[in-house]
């Protein structure tokens, strides 16, 4: 019923001179069509949120018309701040206007331009299917809803009268391609800013190479800028060539460019300024922006998670044991994997309930933000290791009573920065090494294939079809939530840089039936951005008995003390001064 049919290409004609088209379509690359397979009304709207756009007017709305869908009536294109339904049917706030189709957009021009405000606005459009031939699988009438791959999570929001009776959200399908025509005094021909990424990290003394964003804001294509770059007292001028489009507010295209380094380590505000626009006088209001970048004198170590979904009863499966053992070999202690079976002896969950959801086993992903073949995956996982986390990670874990059964797992986390908002939580996975049952039997569909030279592949190959006799390494036994997700209020909303945060999660492993060896278990903890799901960081400790002290895995590289100075920066060789030992002021 919702599937996507039908690629046409849509082209807007040009726009009157003082004018721009702003939407999610950014003009370009062919159109989709969708659709319920029903005769009904449909609702259209995207969520415009753009805060530079306060202030300009809105003249016009330009709707995207499947031209092959002939039994289309009553278009209506529309402004409003809340998206309400009375008796089922949309009820704009601001405005709304009936257009009429011409091929493959309807225009409809408004009678006085809408002034934006803070807050954001819906722009969206309506019409009604009057009929559809349910015996056609071809008939056009069934998709008449135009949308384009670019993705916004608000960029394609729907009702319709049979279908979805309240209005719903369908990201993964693109954006509706409907575009207001901006025009007024804010509207400029030679405007534009630079973004910069969101997390920028360094060492004291070393620049930054990163990609940057030219976003145009202006009437006229881009063929060059001259912008600056300023960080703790300097400043860096550049000239760069570009091919970007005009005509579309928020065109963009990324280009490298350097950041200059910094002697002290700490966190500056760094400010992106673009001066000229194709030779001009840059005319954007917001033409400077401004992002963190932190230089660091000491660098936390990224450990990245290797995270594999297997079984025993998976033939193919081997190949990413033999990868697992490869990379834990090569790099000892850095590496930290975990190994999720999935209906077979070893599960301790229902897939559904895993960080990942796989369509085929074997599956590896690393960081959860790639999957990957661990037996050639070296690179790819030093890849990860070399970027910077934004925290160092400890772990602790100790039997917390004499039976044996319960698993206290104590964390310390140390943040490079302050995060005023924190989108990092974390979590926790209790693994098993050397796990083995005389009756388990692993199928192998390598055995007797060509050996590669490989030895940890070629172990396999030699190996019989099943395998009796394997012991499994870093098998999940338990987790501290479902899929993998971050315990809320694992970390504070609001975190400073160098402090230890202190967190505690105890496993019960009770009634597990798994012949397991205590003395080969370990704990992992996990560091997720909880905006993006990806792993930033991770460790793992064995667990021992409880001494008052315990293991602990330190994922630093060169922190070893617990010393501050006055400014919260960790110190590794303190000299004369005043400092924070263990909590307190001591002189030095």
């Amino acid at each position: 019923m919702m599937s996507l049919l039908l690629a046409l290409m849509c082209t807007i004609p040009a726009l009157a001179e003082g004018q721009i088209y702003f939407g999610v379509y950014q003009g370009t690359g062919s159109l989709t069509a969708y659709g319920t397979d029903k005769a009904e009304t449909y609702d259209l709207a995207i969520h415009l949120t753009d805060p530079s756009l306060v202030g300009m007017q809105i003249r016009g709305i330009r709707v995207p018309v499947n031209a092959n869908a002939k039994n289309t009536t009553d278009y209506k294109a529309w402004l409003t701040k809340e998206l309400t339904l009375v008796s089922g049917k949309v009820v704009p706030d601001i405005v709304s206007v009936e257009v009429a189709p011409e091929g493959s957009w309807a225009e409809a021009r408004l009678a006085e331009p809408y002034v934006i405000e803070e807050g954001g606005l819906y722009v969206g459009y309506t019409f009604t299917v009057s009929s559809v031939d349910a015996a056609d699988a071809s008939d056009a009438n069934k998709k008449p809803v135009m949308t384009t791959a670019e993705e916004n999570p608000e960029g394609l929001l729907i009702h319709t009268s049979r279908t979805y009776r309240k209005w719903v959200g369908l990201a993964d399908l693109g954006s509706a391609a409907v575009v207001a025509i901006l025009g007024g005094e804010s509207v400029k021909a030679h405007a534009a800013i630079l973004k910069a990424p969101d997390d920028l990290y360094t060492t004291i003394g070393k620049s930054i190479t990163t990609p940057l964003t030219l976003v145009n804001h202006g009437t006229d294509a881009i063929s060059n800028i001259d912008y600056e770059i300023e960080v703790g007292g300097e400043t860096v001028s550049k000239h760069q060539s570009v091919a970007l489009g005009g005509d579309y507010y928020g065109r963009y295209k990324t280009f490298s460019a350097t950041i200059p380094a910094v002697a002290n380590a700490g966190t500056y505000n760094a400010k992106f300024r673009i001066t000229k626009v194709n030779g001009q006088d840059n005319e954007d209001p917001s033409g400077v922006t401004e992002q963190p970048v932190t230089y660091l004198s000491e660098i936390p170590v990224h450990k990245p998670l290797v995270e594999e979904y297997t079984g025993t009863w998976c033939q193919y499966c081997p190949r990413a044991l033999a990868g697992m053992e490869k990379l834990s070999d090569t790099n000892g202690e850095d590496f930290i994997g975990i190994a999720y079976h999935v209906m077979d002896e070893m599960s301790f969950t229902a897939s559904a309930y895993l960080p990942a959801d796989p369509s085929g086993l074997p599956s590896v992903f690393i960081d959860r933000v790639k999957d990957f073949a661990p037996i050639s995956g070296q690179s790819d996982w030093e890849s990860r290791r070399n970027i910077i986390a934004p925290a160092n990670i400890e772990v602790r874990a100790e039997w917390a009573d004499e039976a044996k059964t319960k698993i206290q797992s104590t964390s310390t986390t140390s943040f490079i920065r302050d995060f005023a908002d924190n989108i990092y939580q974390l979590s926790y996975v209790l693994i098993a090494n050397d796990l083995y049952d005389a009756d388990w039997r692993q199928a192998n569909a390598l055995s007797g294939s060509a050996t590669t030279g490989d030895p940890y592949l070629d172990k396999y190959i030699k190996a019989s079809n099943p395998i009796k006799g394997l012991h499994y390494n870093e098998v999940a036994l338990d987790q501290a939530t479902e899929k993998g997700a971050g315990l809320p209020g694992s970390l504070p909303s609001s975190v400073k840089g160098y402090v230890p945060y202190e967190h505690e999660f105890t496993f019960d492993i009770a009634n597990n039936e798994l012949p397991i060896n205590k003395e080969k278990l370990e704990v992992v903890v996990v560091l997720l951005n909880t905006a993006t799901g990806e792993v930033v960081n991770c460790n793992k400790a064995h667990v021992t008995d409880a001494t008052g002290i315990g293991e602990v895995e330190s994922s630093t590289l060169k922190v070893e003390s617990s010393t501050y100075d006055l400014a919260g920066r960790r110190i590794v060789k303190p000299t004369k001064g005043i400092y924070i030992e263990n909590g307190k002021k001591i002189v030095k």
